[in-house]
Parts: structure tokens; C-alpha cells; sequence
């Protein structure tokens, strides 16, 4: 099967970084962007393509949202510290949940459940809208069965401390528009730098 156009993209998006940040290998673009060399591999013969984490690395070594330590805030840990900090509703439901014993729940559904009481939604399914998710994947999740991707904890941290989610979104889902933002990226900074590597 040929490679698409979206794959060329990636090949190129590959290359652009190599210029953009002084690597001097496929292993140091790996290291870079946290994957194996044999995933950068398959990118460049077609077989794969970069995935949304890769895309969001890329996006918070360049400063695409001017917060050194966003990629961070995205993690359930984070979201959840979050939520409880800005939520003032949730002190009664925590401390009712600690009269009665429960399941430890994992990162992720301990989120939602935050979510779901920070937000006032009432249903699994409100949840599950809000989140762009399935509404079993809010079983899944609450069970530990599933975690959350990152595009639904993207939502949340807007939900909580906004940014521009069109513009992500638009980065995320094209090749291009990333190889556009390390361009513009290379241009505000004067190309490589050792201190980037």
C-alpha cells in the first residue's frame, strides 16, 4: 500500500524538527520526541504516523500555548489537583466519600468523577458528551479498564483554565499546521539551538 499524503507530511514534519532543534539522527529525533527509532522507521517508510502525544510534545517544545510545563498539566493527577483547587462544591462530596469505604479508583477515574461534580453534570452521559467520549467509556474508565486520551483531558484543562482548543486541535490533526508552527518557531528563535537539544 503507498504511504498517503499525510504520512509525507510526517516525513517532513521529521525533517523540519532535525532542522529546527540540531538533531542529527533519526535516534536523536526518537529520544526528542520520547518514541523508538524503530517507530521513526515505519514513519518514514509509510508504515505509521506520528500520534497525538508526539504532536503535543513537539507542541510544548516550541511553546505553541507559551506554558513550558502545559504537556504536564494534562495528566489525570494534575487535572484532578486542579479541579479540587478551583471547586469549592466538592468539599461536601469529599467528605461524604470518606465516611463511606470505597474502591481506591484509578488517576483517571478519580478525574472524571471530579469532573462530573465540578461541572454539576448529572448524567454519565452529559459527562461523556462533554468529554467527546463513548458512554461506556466512562464505565471503562471508572472500572479501570480504560484511561482517558489525551484529547478528552485537553477538554478538561480548557474547561479549567481555557486556551485557544480550535487552534490546538487544529495543530493536532495536521501535519502541516505543526511543520508550520516549528517553522515559525525556528523564525522567532533564529533556527537551531543548542540549548533546545
Amino acid at each position: 500500500m503507498p504511504p498517503s499524503s499525510d504520512d509525507h507530511r510526517d516525513v517532513a514534519l521529521l525533517d523540519i524538527l532535525k532542522e529546527g532543534f540540531g538533531l542529527g539522527s533519526d535516534a536523536q529525533i526518537a529520544d526528542f520526541l520520547g518514541i523508538t527509532r524503530t517507530t521513526i522507521h515505519s514513519v518514514r517508510h509509510g508504515k505509521a504516523r506520528l500520534g497525538i502525544m508526539q504532536r503535543l510534545k513537539i507542541m510544548d517544545h516550541i511553546g505553541f500555548l507559551h506554558s513550558r510545563q502545559w504537556l504536564e498539566s494534562i495528566l489525570p493527577e494534575q487535572l484532578s489537583e486542579r479541579i479540587r483547587r478551583s471547586s469549592h462544591a466538592l468539599a461536601q462530596r469529599q467528605a461524604n466519600a470518606r465516611q463511606r469505604p470505597q474502591p481506591t479508583p484509578t488517576p483517571d477515574g478519580e478525574l472524571i468523577d471530579l469532573v462530573q461534580s465540578a461541572c454539576g453534570f448529572r448524567t454519565d452521559t452529559e459527562l461523556a458528551d462533554f468529554l467527546g467520549v463513548a458512554r461506556n467509556t466512562i464505565s471503562n474508565v471508572r472500572a479501570g479498564r480504560a484511561s482517558l486520551g489525551p484529547r478528552p483531558r485537553l477538554r478538561i484543562l480548557n474547561a479549567f483554565a481555557p486556551f485557544d482548543t480550535e487552534q490546538v486541535d487544529a495543530v493536532l490533526d495536521s501535519p502541516d499546521a505543526l511543520a508550520q508552527a516549528v517553522r515559525e518557531w525556528m523564525e522567532r528563535h533564529g533556527g537551531p539551538s543548542s540549548s533546545e537539544r
